[in-house]
């Protein structure tokens, strides 16, 4: 399978429109799903790319030693890895984004991976969690700043104000686990007592200083499912500066990496995704280092699990 300088730490290409070859994680992008602004794209459109690109100095020797995983950076004979591109999106077409995403997700879960999606805004989840309609009952990890439980914003239902608010309509939804919240959002008392009411558990970014990490470990059930999340003004904006919306008081990356490696000790992660990163606002590539650095340490964590 040849190779192509594009692809996530230079792994192989494949290509959705062909049977995929087998393998453990497959990585693909979308530029938009739901722009909050119908016609005009994403601000976190040029994400995938800046994430792909950000370690690509590391790609000729992936048996470097990765310290954050106590390993090699990416060890080829333990896991499988390919990276399909970015699919075709319009921000002028969102409902054939939303099945796009959706008929990617399944076809790569059909075919036994782990799909790891990067977006683009916080309305390419909702497409992504309804591919996982069939695989029984999940527990869904969100990393945000903000609550993301409006029913509607300017008339939509589907942007990234509602991530949240979709995924708990969604019967295979077992559990929402939130985490790193914080500041000013889009979100009111209302909202916020819907997701209580249906029983989202809620730990804040002081909640984390505070308690540490393993009291949101507490909330995952062993053995289950668990998809992860993660927007990228979860994290602290001296961490990820790359965000549209920064709030001061955000998780470290540790936090996030420890997050992510507590799950794959207790749970399956079964998929991931990475959205909100905007390179435009990135301060001299440490917002797409930080994220490319997450993906390499939820695939190490899966890895492992492979292994078990």
């Amino acid at each position: 399978m040849a190779t192509d300088r594009n692809t996530f730490l230079g792994v192989a290409t494949c290509d959705l429109a062909l049977p995929l070859p087998a393998s453990d994680i497959v990585i693909f992008g979308a530029a938009d799903a739901t722009p909050h602004l119908k016609g005009r794209t994403s601000h976190a459109a040029n994400g995938p790319t800046a994430i792909r690109n950000a370690l690509r100095v590391y790609q000729a020797d992936l048996s470097r030693w990765d310290f954050d995983q106590d390993g090699v950076l990416l060890d080829r004979e333990q896991i499988r890895v390919f990276d399909c591109g970015d699919l075709p999106t319009s921000p002028d077409a969102p409902e054939e984004n939303r099945n796009v995403i959706r008929t990617a997700t399944k076809k790569i879960l059909a075919s036994g991976a782990v799909p790891v999606l990067l977006g683009g805004d916080d309305s390419v989840p909702i497409p992504f969690f309804e591919a996982f309609e069939d695989m029984g009952k999940l527990t869904i990890m969100q990393i945000d700043a903000h609550l993301d439980w409006k029913d509607r914003r300017d008339g939509s239902a589907h942007t990234f104000s509602s991530t949240m608010r979709r995924a708990s309509e969604m019967p295979w939804i077992e559990r929402i686990v939130q985490v790193g919240l914080r500041g000013i959002g889009g979100s009111g008392l209302q909202e916020l007592s819907r997701a209580r009411n249906w029983g989202s558990r809620i730990f804040t970014a002081r909640d984390i200083k505070r308690q540490g990490v393993h009291t949101v470990l507490s909330a995952i059930e062993e053995n289950s499912n668990c998809l992860i999340t993660i927007d990228c003004d979860g994290l602290d904006p001296s961490v990820i500066p790359g965000v549209i919306l920064p709030q001061p008081g955000g998780l470290s990356y540790f936090d996030v990496i420890d997050l992510i490696a507590g799950v794959a000790s207790k749970a399956r992660i079964v998929g991931l995704d990475l959205v909100e990163l905007v390179p435009e606002r990135d301060v001299q590539n440490i917002g797409a280092i930080c994220a490319a650095r997450i993906i390499c340490n939820a695939i190490g964590c899966i890895a492992k699990h492979k292994m078990l």
